[in-house]
């Protein structure tokens, strides 16, 4: 049992309690109580403490859309919009990625979050050439001491390269796999959802196909919707119907469906999403890098839909700091509309602890700090730059996006982060392998140099 004393505790509870001198009690992976620190030590008087004085105690951070693997491409052909991107970067560089590469992607991108306060994440997996290649995310999940859950998703429409695309049944039978091997594992850290990719990417017959498999499995269903207006058009002209009224109309909708994007809807589509209590990933970061245009988050939240703010990728941002892209949904929705007071810092921060903790289904479990929740924790130290004057600390933690700040990561009770440092991986060592990797990928895929290096540059 131990007790970290003396902070800032930020609940994100249900009555927003911030707790000044407060103390969170943890006993094995599990919080036991969150008060004063005088009223803790004095009711568990034998339990070790732990000297928290300067630190902010948050629950730890949520991203839920992103994909693990892009790290490995971070800043290669920066520079097109989405269609683009995804054909002359994404799929000729996936085309040579197998167990060990998604492996040594996933451990990266792990390390990067833990950096940053993120504790949970929800991956995005569409890259199938090597079946074991979820294999090898899980093994990446397990090291790093992260939660995880893993995206098995899939494509099989002809504007999917061939070597990506699957059968229906060959994506439910290696789904079902996945989520036999891998839910509910690492002593809960692992879970999985299943997702058809887009509605571009993914066929009528696939998105069923995997909706009734989410539903036969218990598990959570996820799908890029509405990314661009052209992907909307495309939907209406082949279904007849907007994205999201497709989805709809084939009763695809409801609490345990996660979109991601949502950028272009209407007014009536928002309706859909809150009666059916459709969850939202808003990726603002993503959105602004590929031009694809400003989701109308404030409308989804004055509407009463769950939204959660994420990085997606780091191809289509660079990197994995969640406290770069809830500072950038900030601004965009305020820019958007004109309006300074369309999302504050605590409406945001909420939508990275427990919204997003709603958006994947585990509000039970973490997004808050309460007794019987999972200690999923993280500690920011007040005494760097970005954090005086000490006054306000929402708004800091929202606008200085202060990952250095991040002084210890604790994950189902046992912290995996400390003092800059990953407890047990050699982070240098990671990077050393997946430059190497990505080095020899680069020089067998033959990319465009204008690609890779920009023009502008004259290299020498």
């Amino acid at each position: 049992m131990k007790i970290y004393t003396d902070a800032l505790v930020v609940t994100m509870d249900g009555e927003h309690r911030v707790i000044q001198r407060g103390a969170v009690c943890i006993d094995g992976k599990y919080i036991l109580g969150v008060d004063s620190t005088e009223a803790l030590v004095s009711r568990w008087p034998d339990a070790e403490t732990i000297d928290s004085w300067n630190m902010i105690i948050l629950p730890g951070f949520i991203n839920a859309h992103t994909h693990l693997f892009q790290v490995l491409f971070r800043g290669i052909g920066s520079d097109f919009p989405l269609s683009e991107w995804l054909s002359r970067i994404i799929w000729p560089l996936s085309s040579r990625l197998g167990k060990e590469e998604c492996y040594l992607g996933a451990l990266l991108a792990s390390v990067e979050m833990l950096q940053c306060g993120v504790t949970t994440f929800v991956d995005s997996h569409y890259i199938t050439i090597d079946k074991y290649c979820y294999d090898g995310i899980a093994r990446a999940i397990e090291e790093a001491g992260i939660r995880g859950v893993i995206g098995r998703s899939t494509v099989d429409t002809s504007l999917a390269p061939p070597e990506f695309r699957e059968e229906v049944e060959e994506a439910v039978d290696e789904a079902t796999r996945v989520i036999e091997t891998y839910h509910n594992t690492a002593d809960g850290r692992i879970t999985v959802r299943v997702e058809p990719l887009n509605e571009a990417l993914a066929s009528e017959r696939m998105v069923l196909a995997m909706r009734d498999l989410s539903k036969r499995c218990g598990v959570g269903f996820s799908m890029h919707t509405a990314e661009t207006h052209q992907r909307v058009e495309d939907c209406r002209r082949m279904y007849g119907l907007s994205t999201i009224e497709w989805l709809w109309d084939m009763g695809i909708l409801g609490p345990d469906v996660l979109l991601a994007h949502c950028v272009w809807l209407t007014r009536k589509e928002i309706e859909l999403l809150r009666s059916t209590q459709t969850k939202v990933a808003h990726n603002p970061v993503a959105n602004q890098y590929l031009a694809d245009g400003v989701a109308p988050v404030k409308e989804m939240l004055d509407r009463g839909v769950t939204v959660a703010i994420c990085t997606d990728g780091a191809s289509s941002n660079n990197d994995q700091n969640i406290l770069q892209a809830l500072k950038s949904a900030i601004l965009l929705q305020r820019v958007s509309v004109l309006d300074a007071s369309a999302l504050s810092a605590s409406r945001a921060l909420k939508m990275i602890t427990i919204d997003a903790a709603k958006a994947i289904g585990m509000e039970s479990s973490i997004g808050s700090i309460e007794p019987g929740k999972l200690a999923d924790l993280i500690f920011l130290d007040l005494n760097v730059p970005q954090f005086v004057p000490a006054v306000s600390a929402i708004s800091n933690i929202a606008f200085t996006s202060p990952a250095n700040s991040v002084a210890r990561v604790v994950v189902n009770g046992r912290t995996v982060f400390e003092n800059g440092k990953h407890f047990h991986l050699d982070e240098k060592q990671i990077v050393k392998d997946c430059n190497d990797r990505v080095m020899e990928i680069i020089g067998k895929v033959k990319l465009k140099k204008a690609y890779i290096f920009d023009s502008f540059w004259n290299y020498c």
